[in-house]
């Protein structure tokens, strides 16, 4: 008899979860709850402009940032254009910035979703000039993160040189704390220091921006003197507070549900296929189930030992090696399991959870980790 697992077809992108064998379960629920323990923190005056970089945390930057909308966000923050234009095309049209990633050869697309870039030096502004009939940017600082921006000794020079061009429009300024290690850079309050200097120069001449955005999740939990006119936290969105010791207490939700896939065939294992591989759990007799996702899926290329997944409510040990699009489980123990059943990597079923931190300590990786490795062909599900 037929026991193929009745698939959820809520989805982005126009493509439905059965469509293929895998797919993601976003809580949307757990994104607003999110944003909402965070705005209740936060002055009134304090904007909120949510970082969606790497497709929303592989979210969907799209659907996130509608639920996110919804709530009362100020404005976005992304990396990518594809990013950018999949919460154009949810009918957004609260800013959207531009990180550093796209270049001046974009500049009629991003003028039309009339999106802000990042600019960090006086050649990245007249090159953006020269693209743009208007220029919308934020100017980034550099306080000690060795990334993008300018230095504090270049940015005044960089504020003046944009304030008096009349076809840019400078929205704002904004810098992210150091993640380097402390051996190699300033703590928290030199970096602010170094801003609180920028901006009285600013004040002075004049060419202070309207809005001056320094934190992200740890910052904003972390050191409410920080907030200024806006914050930009992202991981705090999708459930991670990313510092152990918050000055503001949140109680977050993963948004991440799931990690579904599909048993896409199942057999017992028995002497007419020749020799046992020399794989371990490998054995006669045993029951093998192979699911419909693989390491080009996200999944680790080495099966970690002692992984398992779900298979009706029961935990199964994933078996060596993986492949590209498929891989291995034990059923021996899952006397019912059938062709078509639902599997969880991550998630809960019946009375068994595969949590995050488990799922993260088995990929070798940390909780946001695995949000980074969720891939952009796997469909989502929102619920």
């Amino acid at each position: 008899m037929c026991a193929l697992t009745s698939i959820p077809t809520v989805q982005s992108s126009g493509k439905s979860a059965a469509s293929r064998e895998a797919w993601y379960e976003i809580d949307l629920g757990a994104i607003r709850h999110n944003y909402r323990q965070l705005r209740r923190h936060l002055p009134g005056t304090v904007k909120i402009f949510a970082c969606l970089k790497r497709n929303g945390y592989g979210c969907g930057a799209g659907p996130v940032a509608r639920a996110l909308a919804a709530e009362g966000a100020d404005g976005f923050a992304v990396a990518t254009l594809p990013d950018a234009m999949a919460i154009r095309e949810m009918g957004i049209d609260l800013p959207v910035l531009l990180y550093p990633g796209p270049l001046p050869t974009s500049a009629k697309t991003i003028e039309a979703l009339g999106l802000t870039v990042t600019v960090s030096s006086l050649d990245e502004l007249e090159c953006w000039r020269a693209a743009m009939s208007v220029t919308r940017i934020f100017v980034k600082a550099d306080l000690g993160f060795f990334r993008a921006g300018a230095t504090p000794q270049d940015i005044g020079r960089l504020l003046a040189a944009a304030h008096v061009c009349n076809d840019v429009e400078v929205q704002g300024l904004y810098a992210h704390l150091s993640e380097l290690p402390t051996s190699v850079t300033s703590d928290a309050s030199e970096q602010f220091s170094r801003l609180q200097r920028i901006l009285q120069d600013a004040e002075a001449s004049g060419t202070r921006p309207p809005i001056i955005m320094m934190s992200s999740t740890a910052g904003v939990l972390r050191h409410p003197a920080m907030d200024l006119d806006a914050v930009n936290p992202g991981a705090l969105f999708i459930g991670l507070p990313e510092t152990d010791r918050p000055m503001r207490p949140v109680t977050l939700r993963p948004a991440l549900k799931a990690i579904s896939t599909c048993l896409v065939s199942v057999k017992r294992i028995d002497a007419s296929l020749g020799p046992i591989p020399d794989i371990p759990g490998f054995r006669s007799g045993m029951t093998i189930g192979v699911l419909g996702m693989g390491w080009g899926d996200g999944l680790p290329r080495h099966v970690p030992a002692q992984a398992e997944a779900l298979v009706r409510g029961q935990r199964a040990r994933l078996l060596p090696p993986a492949h590209l699009e498929h891989l291995r489980i034990d059923l021996t123990d899952v006397s019912d399991a059938r062709f078509g059943d639902r599997v969880l990597l991550l998630g809960q079923q019946a009375h068994q959870t595969i949590s995050h931190e488990e799922v993260a300590a088995q990929w070798g990786t940390d909780v946001i980790g695995i949000y980074a490795q969720l891939r952009d062909h796997i469909p989502r599900v929102y619920v």
